[in-house]
C-alpha cells in the first residue's frame, strides 16, 4: 500500500504540474497543435506541452512550424521535475523521448544570449538538432547513436556541418555524464555485457522470430495507442487528466507488485535481461520464489518444468508492461516511449531465449545443434533479449541504424552486432508492412502539425502552382486605410485563426494588386498588442519607407533606393542639386506634401512643428481612465500618434518656451524638413513587422518546384505572383493534404 501511495503522490503532482502550464491555443475545427491536447471548445484547445514525449513536436520545429512557449523556460521546469517524479513513480515510461526536449529547450534558450543565433532560424534549427542529439547521449551514454537518433529521426535537415556540430555536442555531454557519474559505476555503459560465446547459425531463424514479434507489435502499438489517442479527445475521458493519471498510476503499481518482473524499474529490468548467467551448482535447487532476478533467470536443469516458473514470470510481465505501456504514453504527464518498448522486446527475447536453451540441453545429440560443445552452454539467452529490445523498438519507431548504434554503445559488445542488425531489419520491414509510419509521425499527424516527408515521391496528379493556391485568403491593402484600423485587423486575426491559418499570415497589397509584403499573424498580433492604448478606430499603417530612420540623426539620403519609391528618389535628387530655402513650404516636393497629408506628424515640416500651438489635444475615449498617466494619444491631421517620454535621450522641455513642447507632447527629431518620431512612439506603425521580400513563385511554376521549396527551406507558405501582382498563396498545410490524397490514392513511387 506504501508503494502504491507514494507512486501515485508523484504522479499526481506531476499531473499537476503538466495541466497547470497549459496553453490555450486557437486552432481549427480539425486541427490541434499538440500531440497530447484536450478539446475546450470548437477553436479553443487546451495544450499540454509537458506531457508526453516531445519528439513529435521537436520534428515539427526543426521543419519548419512554430509552437510558441513549447521550447520555453516555463515548459522546460515542467518538464525536468515531472520527468524525475513520473520515473522515481515506478510506471511504465522512459526518460529518453523528454530528455530530447529538455536538451532542445536548453539549446533554444541559450540562442537568446547570441544575436547571431537568436536572429536566425537557420542557426537556431542547427543547435537544437545538436542539442537533440546531446539529449539521446546523456539519456543512453552513447554519443554517437544520440547524433544517429537524431539524423534518422528528429532532424529534418541534416548536413555535414550540423553532424559535426551535434558530435562535438553530443560528445561534450558523454563527458560530462561521465565525469559526474550518476550510477556511482565509474562507468559510462550502462549495461554492460561479457559475453564469452559466439553465436551460431541455427539461432538466426529464432533472431528473425524475434524480429516478426517486434514488428507485429510495434504496428500493434501504434494503431491501439492511437486509437486510445482519439478517445481521448473525443470524449470525456480528456477533460479529467489529473484522474486519469491518478488512476493508470494505482493500477499499474497495484498489479505489478507482485511479479519480480515489474515490480523493478524499467532499467534495471533491461539490464538484468541483457546479463550473462554465471555457472551454476546443478544440484542447486531452483527457488522461484527468490527476490533475486540472477537468481530467476539462470536455471540448471534440462527440463520443461523447470523453465515454466520462469516463463511464467515473464509472460506475466510482457502482458503487464505491454498493456500499461499503450495506456500511459499519451498521459498528461512526461513520458518517453524509448525504455518500456526496448523492455518488452527484452521480456520477448530472453523468454526464446530460455525455452532455446532448453531446447539445446534437452536435444544435445541433435544434428541441428551438433555446433554445441558437450556438457556446456550453447546459447546465451542474454543475446536475445538484446535482439529483442531493438526488434520491439525499431517497430515503433522505424528507427534502424541509431538503434543499434545505441544498443552497442548501451552494452560495450560488437560481437553480436549482426543478429541485432538481423532482428531490426525483420523488425522495420514487417512493421512497415502494416504501418507505413512509426509512431512519432502518427503524432504529427494526429497533432495537425504542418510536417510532410520529403523522402516519399509522388506521382503528382496537380502541374503547376496555379492548381493549388488558395485565392480566398483576406489581405492587407496599404491604399485603402478605413479597412487598417485596429478593430478591423483584430476581427481579420480572428477569422484566420479560425480556418486553422495562424501560423500563416496575411499579404500586403497596394490598390493596384501588387504584393508588397508579408505579415505574419504573430507579427500582426505582437503589433496590435503594442496598441493597447490607442482606440480601437486607429488607422494603422503598413509601408512607411522612414521607419529604419535614426532616431537621432534622421537622414532620408541614408536609406536604400531599394527601400524607398522612386518618386521619393526623384525628389532627393532635386533637392541635392538645389539650393536650401528658409521657406520650408516653398521647398517641399509634391511627394513631401502628399507623405504630409497622408501622414500628418509623421512627415510634418519643421517649422509647422516648431509654430504649431502647445496646447494640450482632447483625449481620446479609451484613454479617458488613463488620465492621470503620461500614456496620452493625440489626434493629428485625422491620424493618430502615441506620445514619447519628455525624459526619453536626456531631454527635457521647459513650460515657459512657445518654441518648445510640453511634456505630454510628441517629441520630434527634424533634419532636411521632415519631421519623424520616435519608433516607439508610434505602435500604429507596423511597417518594421512586414517582410519586405516573402518567397513568391509564378502560377506556372512546377508542383515538384513548390514541393521542393515547402520541404527543403522550412517555409509554412509561398505567395503565388504573377509579373509582381499578387494571385494567391500555397500553405505548407494545404500541400500536406493534397499529398495526403495522393497517398491514400496510391499515386506514390
Amino acid at each position: 500500500m506504501i508503494y502504491v501511495c507514494f507512486g501515485t503522490l508523484y504522479t499526481l503532482v506531476a499531473a499537476v504540474l503538466v495541466v497547470k502550464s497549459a496553453t490555450r491555443v486557437t486552432v481549427a475545427n480539425h486541427g490541434v497543435s499538440s500531440s497530447v491536447e484536450t478539446k475546450v471548445s470548437p477553436t479553443v484547445k487546451l495544450a499540454y506541452y509537458g506531457a508526453g514525449s516531445g519528439i513529435p513536436e521537436v520534428k515539427s520545429i526543426l521543419a519548419g512550424f512554430v509552437i510558441h512557449g513549447f521550447l520555453g523556460v516555463r515548459i522546460l521546469l515542467v518538464k525536468t521535475f515531472g520527468l524525475i517524479l513520473c520515473c522515481a513513480s515506478g510506471i511504465v515510461t522512459g526518460k529518453e523521448g523528454p530528455m530530447v526536449q529538455i536538451a532542445s529547450s536548453l539549446g533554444n534558450i541559450s540562442t537568446r544570449i547570441f544575436d547571431k543565433y537568436y536572429k536566425n532560424e537557420a542557426k537556431k534549427r542547427e543547435i537544437i538538432s545538436a542539442a537533440s542529439a546531446a539529449g539521446v547521449s546523456v539519456a543512453f551514454g552513447a554519443p554517437i547513436g544520440g547524433v544517429l537518433f537524431s539524423l534518422e529521426e528528429v532532424s529534418y535537415f541534416f548536413p555535414n556541418k550540423t553532424m559535426l556540430r551535434s558530435l562535438a555536442c553530443a560528445l561534450v555531454a558523454a563527458l560530462v555524464l561521465k565525469a559526474y557519474d550518476p550510477f556511482g559505476t565509474g562507468k559510462l555503459v550502462l549495461f554492460q555485457t561479457t559475453y564469452d560465446m559466439d553465436y551460431h547459425w541455427f539461432e538466426m531463424i529464432p533472431f528473425v522470430i524475434i524480429g516478426v514479434f517486434g514488428g507485429l507489435y510495434g504496428a500493434l502499438f501504434c494503431r491501439i495507442n492511437m486509437a486510445v489517442n482519439r478517445l481521448r479527445k473525443n470524449t470525456r475521458l480528456g477533460h479529467y487528466p489529473i484522474t486519469e493519471v491518478v488512476a493508470i498510476t494505482s493500477l499499474t503499481l497495484y498489479c505489478s507488485f507482485g511479479n519480480p518482473f515489474t515490480r523493478i524499474g524499467l532499467g534495471e529490468l533491461v539490464g538484468s535481461l541483457f546479463q550473462e548467467c554465471p555457472a551454476r551448482d546443478p544440484r542447486r535447487p531452483y527457488n522461484s520464489d527468490s527476490d533475486n532476478i540472477e537468481e530467476l533467470l539462470c536455471i540448471s536443469g534440462n527440463q520443461i518444468s523447470d523453465y515454466m516458473p520462469l516463463l511464467s514470470m515473464l509472460a506475466f510481465a510482457l502482458v503487464n508492461r505491454s498493456f500499461f505501456a499503450v495506456t500511459t504514453f499519451g498521459a498528461k504527464v512526461p513520458s518517453g516511449l524509448v525504455l518500456p518498448s526496448m523492455s518488452i522486446g527484452a521480456v520477448f527475447g530472453r523468454i526464446v531465449g530460455a525455452y532455446m536453451e532448453y531446447l539445446t540441453r534437452a536435444n544435445a545429440g541433435h544434428s541441428i545443434f551438433a555446433q554445441c560443445p558437450v556438457d556446456s552452454r550453447c546459447v546465451i539467452p542474454g543475446i536475445y533479449a538484446l535482439v529483442g529490445a531493438g526488434a520491439t523498438l525499431t517497430g515503433t519507431t522505424h528507427t534502424t541504424i541509431a538503434v543499434v548504434a545505441i544498443l552497442m554503445e548501451l552494452t560495450g559488445n560488437l560481437i553480436y552486432t549482426l543478429p541485432v542488425l538481423v532482428g531490426v531489419m525483420t523488425a522495420r520491414w514487417v512493421s512497415e508492412y502494416f504501418n507505413p509510419n512509426g509512431i512519432y509521425d502518427m503524432l504529427i499527424e494526429h497533432a495537425g502539425h504542418p510536417y510532410f516527408d520529403t523522402k516519399t515521391q509522388y506521382i503528382h496528379t496537380r502541374r503547376t502552382a496555379a492548381e493549388l493556391m488558395q485565392t480566398d485568403l483576406e489581405t492587407v491593402c496599404v491604399d485603402f486605410e478605413n479597412e487598417n484600423t485596429l478593430s478591423l485587423l483584430s476581427a481579420r486575426l480572428s477569422r484566420i485563426a479560425e480556418r486553422g491559418l495562424s501560423d500563416g499570415g496575411f499579404p500586403v497589397v497596394n490598390s493596384r494588386g501588387y504584393l508588397q509584403g508579408w505579415i505574419a499573424c504573430t507579427e500582426l498580433e505582437f503589433a496590435i498588442s503594442r496598441c493597447h492604448n490607442l482606440d480601437t478606430t486607429t488607422i494603422c499603417f503598413f509601408n512607411n519607407p522612414l521607419w529604419q530612420m535614426d532616431q537621432i540623426a534622421h537622414d532620408p539620403n541614408s536609406i536604400p533606393h531599394y527601400r524607398m519609391p522612386l518618386s521619393y528618389v526623384k525628389a532627393r535628387d532635386r533637392r541635392r542639386n538645389s539650393s536650401p530655402v528658409n521657406d520650408a513650404s516653398a521647398s517641399d516636393s509634391p511627394l513631401l506634401s502628399g507623405l504630409r497629408k497622408r501622414w500628418g506628424l509623421l512627415f510634418a515640416s519643421s517649422a509647422e512643428a516648431e509654430s504649431r500651438p502647445p496646447a494640450d489635444p482632447p483625449l481620446l475615449a479609451a484613454d479617458a481612465d488613463c488620465a492621470g498617466n503620461s500614456s496620452h494619444s493625440y489626434q493629428s491631421n485625422g491620424r493618430t500618434a502615441r506620445p514619447a517620454s519628455s525624459s526619453r535621450s536626456g531631454e527635457s522641455s521647459s513650460s515657459g518656451s512657445s518654441n518648445t513642447q510640453p511634456n505630454n507632447a510628441p517629441q520630434l527629431a527634424a533634419h532636411n524638413n521632415v519631421s519623424i518620431p520616435y519608433f516607439q512612439d508610434r505602435p500604429n506603425d507596423f511597417t518594421p513587422f512586414v517582410d519586405q521580400t516573402p518567397l513568391a513563385i509564378s502560377p506556372n511554376a512546377p508542383i515538384e518546384l513548390v514541393a521542393t521549396l515547402l520541404g527543403r527551406l522550412g517555409v509554412s507558405c509561398l505567395c503565388v505572383v504573377d509579373k509582381g501582382i499578387y494571385c494567391g498563396v500555397i500553405f505548407k498545410k494545404a500541400y500536406i493534404g493534397y499529398a495526403k490524397e495522393l497517398e491514400e490514392a496510391g499515386y506514390i513511387h
